[in-house]
């Protein structure tokens, strides 16, 4: 009687063990794949520009150096609370303070020094409408410094996702082309890999509009483009 049931112990045993088992994989190691590149670009207008606004002063004294670019640069801040400019889009990006030796007509350093004064802000505008005028009031204002304009986007998500559609439709014409040319038939996408995305330099030219006003300044603002890599690996089929 013990030893029948030991016997059947045994067999539940072996049965629970066969339920257990893990099965194995269906993928085919033997699987034909495709590895494509693609590069896809998409363009908006854009709804923001940043500008580099500053004062350069020079004079011998430093003390009146100082004061006088103090006093332009009151006069410039001034000029951007008056276009409705709100602090937190204005930015101080430079102040320095370096020392010009003065040299005679004999090469010889006459003792005599300049002293400059470099103080510039970073200014992020939102009405693109008023970009040529804000340039234009800002130097009437002492501004001697106008650089760095950018135009960008506040939110870059839509043409990052199209510049990526992009790529990736691409990358599957260039797939069903060399699946074609072997003869074979492309089948579902197997992975995907994001190779980035950028945004070329955007040069600035004069050009038409930008502002209202004996004091505006022609500036175009073209378009903000945006360039995105993926590698798409495909299925290949018979």
């Amino acid at each position: 009687m013990k030893i029948k049931i030991i016997s059947f112990a045994l067999v539940i045993s072996i049965l629970m063990v066969g339920c257990n088992t893990i099965p194995q994989s269906t993928n085919n190691p033997n699987e034909s794949t495709i590895s494509v590149n693609g590069t896809g670009n998409a363009s908006a207008s854009p709804d923001l520009v940043d500008i580099q606004l500053g004062v350069d002063t020079v004079n011998t004294d430093p003390n009146a150096a100082v004061s006088q670019n103090s006093a332009d640069m009151n006069d410039l801040m001034a000029v951007l609370e008056d276009m409705g400019i709100a602090a937190t889009d204005i930015q101080t990006s430079n102040y320095n303070m370096w020392v010009e030796d003065i040299y005679g007509p004999d090469n010889q350093p006459s003792g005599e020094k300049r002293y400059h004064v470099n103080n510039q802000v970073n200014v992020r505008l939102r009405d693109l409408t008023k970009i040529g005028l804000l340039i234009g009031e800002a130097t009437k204002a002492g501004a001697s410094i106008v650089a760095g304009i950018t135009f960008g986007l506040e939110d870059r998500t839509e043409l990052e996702q199209a510049a990526l559609d992009d790529a990736i439709d691409k990358a599957q014409e260039k797939a069903e082309w060399m699946a074609s040319e072997m003869n074979l038939n492309l089948g579902s996408i197997v992975n995907v890999i994001e190779g980035g995305s950028f945004t070329p330099p955007m040069p600035y030219f004069a050009g038409i509009g930008g502002g209202d006003g004996e004091s505006a300044v022609p500036i175009s603002q073209g378009q903000v483009n945006m360039t995105s890599q993926v590698q798409v690996i495909f299925e290949l089929l018979p």
